[in-house]
């Protein structure tokens, strides 16, 4: 639905009106209009199930979105849901704090169990994580071959409990204000360690924000950390080449396999050492 405005019969089911705001993020499709954010639903299931999480979530630590209801009772009115605006602004460079979050908001969710539906997705993410953690046969892509080999064979069997995570977790992701307590968005579920959400943002930082290897210090006090971090650069490379393998992919994602692949030999000897 990126490029897709919601139109007034969308917005008079939610029962607002005005012009509709594209907003920073959510891959470009989320629009603010008045006090609510509109966002197009990609699974009505996934997405409602979301919605009764963090409308029940509560917590003096952290703020979440709570959604709104349509005019007929439903979470989603064609295509489309619809949150509360939550103040805040994103805060670029501030990992550590986000990692303070991350421990708050994780344990919040540690008691909700994975619902029966989940196992039976299929998308790119989903098969990339699987890939990650040993649950499925990685994709054979020549360059990424040789690396990918390297990173498993540093891959101890898992000791860390599971748990419903922020598989997306990141400074994009959440809103800092002065006064109030930093907002979560755009929970993307996965079911890994508590604290797996940490690495994959710190790995994301190297690879798109220009952050060296010492950022992964942030993470020296978390248990099993270079494991995590491990997991998640399998899981991003992995990704991109599910994006550029995909049959209705019509975009060139090599640059953004090899950004990664780049980082393994930082990574391992940071985390060698």
């Amino acid at each position: 639905m990126a490029g897709k405005i919601p139109n007034q019969d969308i917005l008079s089911a939610f029962g607002t009106s005005g012009e509709p705001i594209l907003l920073p993020g959510g891959e470009g499709t989320c629009y603010r209009v008045g006090d609510i954010v509109l966002k197009p639903t990609k699974d009505v299931i996934e997405a409602s199930w979301i919605t009764e999480i963090n409308n029940n979530l509560a917590s003096d630590k952290f703020r979440v979105p709570k959604s709104i209801r349509a005019k007929n009772g439903a979470w989603n009115f064609d295509g489309w849901s619809a949150s509360e605006f939550l103040q805040g602004k994103h805060r670029p460079g501030n990992y550590a704090e986000a990692i303070e979050v991350s421990m708050m908001f994780h344990k919040a969710l540690a008691d909700i169990p994975k619902p029966d539906w989940f196992n039976k997705k299929t998308d790119v993410f989903t098969m990339s994580d699987r890939m990650a953690w040993s649950e499925m046969p990685i994709y054979d892509f020549d360059i990424a071959n040789k690396p990918l080999k390297k990173l498993f064979s540093l891959l101890r069997e898992n000791r860390l409990p599971s748990q419903l995570i922020h598989g997306d977790w990141g400074l994009e992701q959440i809103l800092f204000h002065d006064t109030l307590t930093p907002a979560v968005l755009d929970m993307t579920p996965y079911f890994r360690p508590k604290n797996y959400p940490i690495a994959d943002m710190l790995i994301s930082a190297m690879a798109n924000d220009s952050a060296d290897e010492s950022i992964l210090d942030l993470g020296n006090d978390i248990n099993d950390f270079d494991q995590l971090i491990l997991h998640a650069m399998i899981f991003r490379t992995c990704t991109y080449i599910g994006f550029q393998i995909h049959p209705e992919n019509n975009y060139d994602w090599t640059s953004t396999i090899i950004k990664y692949l780049d980082l393994v030999n930082p990574v391992i000897e940071k985390i060698e050492n």
